[in-house]
């Protein structure tokens, strides 16, 4: 008997999604401001819902609902962060260059991604991935021009459900890399890094504030995210307004902990999410005009790090600052989209189908070999 996959009503969704869904009902921009995107909610059993996102174009889009931001655009100022072999870095450079307006002719943003929760890293419920045929042709046949893609599989959580995705024909699509917290705190103790993160945090003496005494300091949250992801790296990421913080606050579908100084103003933060057993911190800032000395950055970690320990969780720490997290116990893990592509034209699978055999072929081998 085939299974009743549906669009959810508002009244009838549960959970994390449910306040996401509410959140959504105001146009997408207004929460960030580089992302445009439809939202909706697929029903695929009384307890299990997923998060969608719609797009046609949208070419300004974060990467997090735009796969031409992400492949194209993203990748491109990656490689000028991270390559520092002049000769390769020149060459993935030209290559990425010369194919992203062929990218863009092949539609590359039309598509819906499902589990979308316009994060940097989306985590997954505790699924077995048996709906994904049904889910499948339902999506088919609400929209038989878009791709259908889920972002944010890993092979270290996600093995099992990666090969029930290929089983049903979606490609695998490598992304990056990311780090993943799985050991005991007396595994994580033994880790010499550690011990010398937690005598620095003592040593310099902030404040630290709970969730609850957060909500004054989201403004300057805000701006301490905003410094770092957009002015320090990419405003790719996604561009989140006040308006998003506090909503999320509220809601406590973010958890936000921080330190102040002694003047109130606030150094360091984390803003984290948890779904089924995986706790992630999307949200992330820290004073970067501060002395490295100060460890800022750590103790920002560290508030993710030390929140998995007391929920018991598996933490995602997404990609970035390779170093840091392997020494302090990170298990890397390539992720990927997965996408399905059977019912677009030729021209449109010869597009996607590049870009997989690019990403798998030479940019996954680059991210293994470079440690990023």
């Amino acid at each position: 008997m085939a299974m009743a996959i549906r669009w959810a009503k508002q009244e009838e969704i549960k959970g994390k999604v449910k306040w996401f869904s509410k959140m959504f009902e105001s146009p997408s921009q207004l929460l960030i401001d580089n992302v445009d995107t439809q939202y909706r909610v697929l029903y695929v059993n009384e307890e299990l819902f997923f998060p969608v996102t719609i797009n046609e174009t949208e070419w300004h889009n974060s990467f997090v609902c735009s796969p031409y931001s992400a492949y194209a655009e993203y990748t491109k100022e990656e490689v000028k962060w991270t390559i520092n072999n002049t000769a390769l870095r020149f060459f993935l450079l030209l290559l990425i260059k010369g194919i992203s307006a062929w990218l863009k002719r092949g539609e590359l943003n039309k598509n819906v991604h499902v589990n979308n929760f316009l994060l940097s890293t989306n985590p997954f419920p505790e699924w077995d991935g048996k709906e994904i045929a049904e889910i499948t042709t339902f999506l088919k046949s609400e929209y038989p021009d878009h791709a259908i893609v889920f972002r944010s599989l890993n092979e270290y959580q996600h093995s099992d459900l990666l090969k029930k995705f290929k089983t049903n024909q979606y490609d695998n699509l490598g992304s990056r890399q990311v780090y993943i917290f799985d050991l005991t705190k007396e595994d994580w103790l033994k880790h010499r890094n550690n011990k010398h993160d937690n005598k620095l945090i003592k040593k310099a003496g902030l404040n630290y504030i709970t969730h609850q005494n957060m909500e004054a300091l989201l403004p300057q949250a805000l701006q301490l995210y905003r410094e770092l992801y957009l002015e320090k790296y990419s405003e790719l990421n996604p561009q989140f307004t006040l308006q998003y913080f506090q909503e999320c606050y509220k809601a406590k579908i973010i958890d936000f902990q921080g330190y102040t100084d002694n003047t109130g103003t606030l150094k360091a933060f984390s803003g984290q999410f948890t779904l089924d057993k995986t706790i992630t911190s999307p949200l992330v800032g820290y004073d970067t005009s501060a002395p490295q000395k100060q460890g800022l950055y750590i103790h920002a970690a560290q508030l993710a790090i030390l929140s998995k320990f007391k929920l018991d969780l598996l933490l995602n720490l997404s990609s970035g600052a390779p170093k840091f997290k392997r020494m302090r116990g990170g298990q890397p893990s390539i992720e990927y989209s997965v996408l399905y592509i059977n019912h677009l034209s030729i021209k449109r699978k010869l597009r996607w189908r590049t870009l997989k055999f690019l990403s798998n072929k030479i940019g996954v081998p680059l991210i293994r070999k470079y440690q990023l």
